[in-house]
């Protein structure tokens, strides 16, 4: 029987990076992807990359004329359900093939000495007889291969085939996900009719969770919404967008749905001999669901952990526990704190109350510039300030919203608290678990 240091489940952009980082390292590394070569990475054509996250995470940053870059915009406008007030934010945005894209990282993980096996489907676990994971069995051209590994690592996708196959009580969460921890995606690309409407930039509307956006073609588009529930549902909330968003006059090229995870992580990312990343952890930003960098950004951390465990050949849950102490005290704590103000300030608003808050000046540019680190100066605060209580005043904004948003506001600011506060030593876990479960139901899921 073949032996690996890591086996990885799945060959998207996670497992790529995880491979490709753990092979430099001089671990012997498997990875099994379900699809075949010339289907990985087709859930969605376009995905986007803010352009400071190459340098940042230390991925290939495609340029214009690569087969992977597709455009690149730095407008980004929030908009008002009429669009009447729209505020523009500026962020370098490159958006790439994701098929493409995958490709390349698989390729550099391959140069790296990580082997990659297409049409590989994952089946189970082997366990030695401590009840620890040893290796995995997969299915291969017909025929069950088993394969020792000394790490697995879960990286395939939103099924989460590894994380939902571990045993009860083996530490992390193995449920999969329900309808209302995802978001149904619906991707219509389209040729727009009129040139004074080709795209500078995109445009989200937050009331209706839908956007436009440049695609590949210029004179084209990208209009998207998600929702909860069902594709069903999301063409309903498709329908209902429509006739309130002024979009331009368009003519369909195809239309494209797939699923995104939109709740927490798994409270623990780590098991003994094993890690979970990607969509099969919920990784995803807050924002937006998107969940390419947020997962690298986890790996980033993993890799010295897990090159550190393998080569003390001590790979239990506590030698691999820092991953989890540094993703939550980080990027776990600030995706937490902004999922639970956005679940209550977007259950709760109503869409003549979004278009106060764009009209008077609550939300303004410079508060949006300031999510992505501009300076906002006393002058914005107090202005937004004044404009909130003029609304309550006046009463273009309910009591029961200011009510509703000032308790997330709370909530965001206790989760976030607490996993910055996360414990240092597996035998904290407990109890530390069961408060995370007591903030998240006053939380509650998006509507």
């Amino acid at each position: 029987m073949d032996k690996y240091d890591i086996v990885i489940i799945g060959a998207g952009t996670s497992g790529a990076y995880l491979a490709k980082r753990m092979a430099e390292k001089g671990h012997s590394t498997l990875v099994i992807e379900k699809s075949s070569k010339a289907k990985v990475g087709t859930k969605y054509d376009i995905f986007h990359i803010e352009a400071r996250e190459f340098s940042r995470l230390g991925i290939p940053r495609p340029e214009e004329g690569d087969p992977e870059w597709a455009f690149e915009f730095e407008k980004n406008y929030n908009a008002d359900p009429l669009t009447l007030y729209p505020k523009l934010q500026r962020n370098h945005v490159v958006g790439l093939h994701l098929h493409e894209y995958t490709l390349l990282m698989d390729r550099l993980a391959e140069e790296a000495g990580a082997k990659i096996v297409y049409g590989a489907e994952f089946l189970d676990f082997t366990f030695e007889e401590d009840g620890k994971i040893n290796g995995v069995t997969y299915k291969y051209r017909g025929a069950e291969k088993t394969v020792g590994a000394r790490i697995v690592a879960d990286c395939s996708g939103i099924n989460a085939e590894g994380r939902t196959k571990l045993p009860d009580g083996y530490g992390i969460e193995n449920g999969p996900l329900t309808d209302e921890d995802m978001f149904y995606v619906i991707l219509k690309y389209v040729k727009l009719k009129n040139p004074k409407d080709y795209l500078d930039g995109s445009t989200f509307w937050a009331a209706y969770k839908s956007w436009i956006a440049p695609c590949a073609d210029p004179e084209g588009a990208i209009i998207g919404l998600g929702a909860c529930h069902s594709f069903e549902y999301a063409e309903k909330m498709f329908e209902e967008m429509e006739k309130t968003v002024p979009l331009p006059e368009y003519e369909l090229i195809k239309v494209e749905k797939g699923r995104t995870p939109y709740t927490r992580h798994p409270h623990s990312l780590v098991a003994d001999n094993f890690i979970v990343s990607g969509d099969a952890g919920s990784l995803t930003k807050s924002a937006n669901g998107e969940g390419v960098t947020s997962s690298i950004y986890e790996l980033t951390i993993a890799v010295n952990t897990l090159d550190r465990a393998l080569k003390l050949n001590k790979t239990s849950k506590e030698y691999l526990w820092e991953i989890n102490k540094k993703y939550n005290e980080t990027q776990g704590a600030e995706f937490a704190f902004l999922r639970a103000l956005l679940v209550g300030v977007v259950n709760a608003a109503s869409f003549d109350e979004y278009e106060y808050a764009f009209k008077s000046g609550i939300i303004s540019d410079e508060l949006l510039n300031a999510m992505v680190g501009s300076p906002i100066l006393p002058k914005t605060l107090i202005e937004a300030a004044s404009a909130f209580v003029s609304g309550l005043t006046h009463k273009n904004i309910r009591v029961s919203t200011v009510k509703a948003a000032v308790k997330a506001l709370k909530n965001a600011m206790d989760i976030s608290a607490h996993y910055k506060n996360f414990p240092s030593d597996p035998g904290d876990f407990e109890s530390w678990t069961k408060k995370t479960d007591e903030i998240y139901m006053r939380i509650g899921k998006i509507k």
